[in-house]
């Protein structure tokens, strides 16, 4: 490629004008060569640094924000009939003045009431859109919008019919607000016509049942949500969906409404935006041993012979989950309880039992454990700490006659051992190194480590119990992909679920175990991790209930429709709607089930108590969470979703095809303003700082990226040094031969 002008002033002495063009031109393609080249090389650098967009989540949910959108009054109208949600416009975060929670605990049965208050600082009308995350079986029966004095309640409508009912009133100039479900614990509110200056208060009300196990009630906000991954093919490139940077996807059909755009984080300690006040009163119709937060500092004081707890600061930064628990003493632990509600003349029942310790004599049965764990970017930080320390722990309560092998996965999955191992020695040695060694990057592909899991071994042993312990965030967006999977390849395993982190996707862990037939279990703190792991292996190992059958009274309804194994210190939760009374107090409910130490049984009576508000509308969530279950494994249908509609608006709850909607009658917005916003400042809970970095890994391998860019880009900077080396060595030539 280097040019010798000594050679080339020999050749061209008697061809001087011919040689000299020549030579010009030889310097012109080179020159054009060269910056070709360079210019490749820079496109690939750029391509090489850039995200992915399909697969980078770049925002938390949880914290509860305002999104005000920029609408020119002369598009309204258009607007309303071509885009009815609203999706194109420039977004921004508007003020968020705090969140205050109310909880009302009856036995077992929650109500809980959310408030979030608002402020439009702009000097223009604004709509708004405001996304959050509910518990992932919350049943929302109710939704207020409060602006100055003005108090709208919204009404139950199927979803389209709502979205059609809300544009129409944004464009008429009318204030009205809808509350959505989009992807299983994924809500959000959209307001219109806020005026300048109005503060709004955003209400929910939903009912939730209170979770049992181990001797332990518990009850569990989520304030803030793991960013998720989004797996699948793009389909459109950019584009800009309301409040999301998401690709058009072929695997997550609403991956637009679950990534909203980045927040900015909070400016220091000072900053109060994003901030909760919550109070509960607690009556749990029992004499109580202790009542404690995993996460937060709370005060307790005992009155009316129930108690009342609230935050020990008053206000706390919204960026971890909230959980109560609390414990019944030795004596007054309860074996049952049934609760009832009778509903335009028909009866609803909550049913709990708590079969007794059981125990056996019966030789151990070997089993055969399979550790997932995630290390893809999104467990970046305290969370990969965790796992790991969960893994470990796994790992050293394994018995010598047990087989076990580690699977690691973020965007491939890596397999510790061809099959799986005795638990001696010097495999558990390896294992433990393996696990020492696990770094948090890349995207979070779920579904080859699942079926890796779950594939059979290649030496049957089916005399050993399989158990699948998945150690994960849960932070992917392609739940009913992966509740298919798991489903169709599951056979005789069980899949027991572990979520990591200050907030964990619970609606997957959950999900996951129940699609699974294991348990659920959640790490929050490396504090927990020893006790939470040895109770989640204490469970593995003992005696379990099976093929549990329940006999009701005449005509029954009863959900979940199929009755999950239970392990040690895990109830049976029935919920039932009862068509006649027949037998109702005589006969009861006759529950069994198989045990290695023989069978069980147990007959119930079911007394009709005084009426506990709220067990209808948890039958009719169970209900609509069954036919969710069907939709998952067999995939949409228009019978499922004329029977998820009929169920849901007869019991008032937002679902997968409901909404709540609320219009005022009286127009606000005179018909020559516009409905648009001036950019406020964004808002985040405060330590989302701390999270922010993992974003981009959970989409792709980042740092092997930048490496490969960096490298490129000296490439290029090296062709430009030869080029530029070049030229002047075609000068010096030219010279040489116009003085020849």
């Amino acid at each position: 490629m280097h040019i010798q002008p000594t050679n080339r002033v020999k050749v061209c002495a008697e061809k001087k004008p011919r040689c000299i063009a020549a030579l010009q031109i030889s310097d012109r393609m080179l020159s054009r060569l060269l910056a070709f080249t360079a210019q490749c090389t820079l496109l690939i650098v750029l391509w090489l640094v850039a995200p992915e967009a399909q697969a980078i989540i770049t925002d938390d949910l949880g914290s509860g924000e305002l999104r005000l959108r920029s609408l020119p009054f002369n598009s309204a109208s258009v607007e309303a009939a071509n885009d009815p949600e609203g999706q194109s416009g420039v977004w921004h975060s508007a003020p968020q003045l705090g969140t205050r929670v109310d909880m009302e605990i009856n036995g077992l049965i929650a109500k809980v009431t959310v408030v979030q208050r608002f402020r439009n600082n702009s000097n223009d009308f604004v709509e708004g859109h405001y996304v959050f995350p509910l518990p992932y079986a919350a049943a929302v029966n109710a939704m207020t919008m409060q602006i100055g004095e003005r108090l709208i309640v919204g009404e139950i409508h199927e979803k389209e019919a709502a979205k059609q009912i809300y544009a129409n009133a944004k464009a008429a100039g009318q204030r009205t607000a809808i509350t959505q479900q989009h992807h299983g614990n994924l809500f959000s509110n959209r307001v219109a016509n806020i005026a300048p200056g109005e503060e709004v208060s955003v209400t929910l009300t939903y009912l939730e049942r209170v979770r049992f196990s181990q001797d332990r009630f518990s009850l569990r906000l989520p304030l803030t949500i793991t960013p998720r991954y989004i797996p699948g093919q793009r389909l459109t490139g950019f584009t800009e969906h309301g409040f999301s940077s998401a690709l058009a996807n072929d695997r997550v059909a609403d991956a637009a409404d679950i990534t909203p755009f980045q927040h900015t984080p909070p400016h220091g300690p000072s900053d109060t935006a994003n901030t909760v006040q919550l109070h509960a009163t607690l009556n749990p119709g029992l004499t109580l041993a202790h009542i404690s937060s995993a996460y937060h500092d709370i005060s307790i004081e005992q009155q009316d012979g129930g108690y009342r707890i609230a935050l020990s600061e008053t206000v706390v930064p919204m960026d971890r989950d909230f959980e109560l628990s609390w414990q019944a003493a030795a004596s007054a632990a309860p074996q049952a309880a049934v609760f009832s509600e009778t509903v335009a003349g028909e009866q609803f029942i909550l049913l709990m039992v708590v079969p007794p310790e059981l125990t056996s004599d019966a030789t151990r049965i070997p089993r055969e454990v399979i550790f997932v764990i995630d290390v893809s970017g999104s467990m970046h930080g305290q969370s990969i700490d965790q796992a790991r320390a969960a893994l470990a722990q796994g790992l050293s309560s394994l018995h010598s006659d047990d087989h076990f092998n580690v699977i690691a996965f973020h965007h491939e999955t890596r397999q510790l051992f061809d099959r799986a191992q005795l638990a001696s020695g010097s495999y558990l040695q390896d294992a433990l190194r393996f696990v020492h060694g696990l770094q948090a990057d890349g995207g979070t592909e779920m579904a080859p480590a699942i079926a890796a899991a779950l594939a059979r071994p290649s030496i049957n042993r089916r005399e050993d119990l399989r158990q699948v312990v998945f150690i994960t965030d849960g932070a992917v967006g392609s739940e009913q992909e992966l509740f298919r999977q798991i489903s169709a390849q599951l056979a005789d395993s069980r899949l027991f679920t572990v979520g990591i982190g200050a907030a964990p996707n619970s609606y997957f862990m959950r999900k996951a175990a129940q699609f699974g037939r294991g348990t659920y279990t959640h790490i929050g703190d490396t504090a927990e991790v020893q006790y939470k792991m040895a109770g989640l292996f204490s469970q593995l190992e003992s005696p379990q209930l099976k093929d549990i059958q329940v006999a009701w009274p005449g005509r029954t309804e009863v959900f979940p429709l199929r009755v999950p194994d239970l392990y040690q210190g895990e109830p049976l939760v029935l919920t039932a709607r009862l068509n006649g009374s027949t037998g109702y107090r005589d006969n009861g409910v006759a529950i069994s089930g198989g045990t290695p130490a023989g069978n069980w049984q147990q007959r119930l009576r079911l007394e009709r108590n005084a009426s506990s508000p709220g067990v209808a509308a948890l039958w009719a969530k169970e209900k609509i969470a069954a036919l969710e279950d069907i939709r998952a494994e067999q995939g949409a249908s228009d019978a499922l979703r004329s029977a998820i509609i009929d169920i849901a608006l007869l019991h008032q709850l937002v679902s997968r095809y409901t909404a709540f909607v609320a219009v005022e009658k009286t127009p606000v917005r005179p018909m020559t303003d516009p409905l648009h916003v001036r950019a406020v400042p964004n808002a985040l809970p405060a330590g989302q700082a701390m999270v922010s970095l993992p974003y981009p890994q959970t989409a792709t391998n980042a740092f092997g990226r930048i490496q490969v860019a960096l490298l490129c880009l000296v490439f290029a900077l090296q062709l430009w040094w030869l080029r530029r080396r070049d030229r002047q060595r075609v000068k010096r030539s030219v010279k040489a031969v116009r003085h020849a």
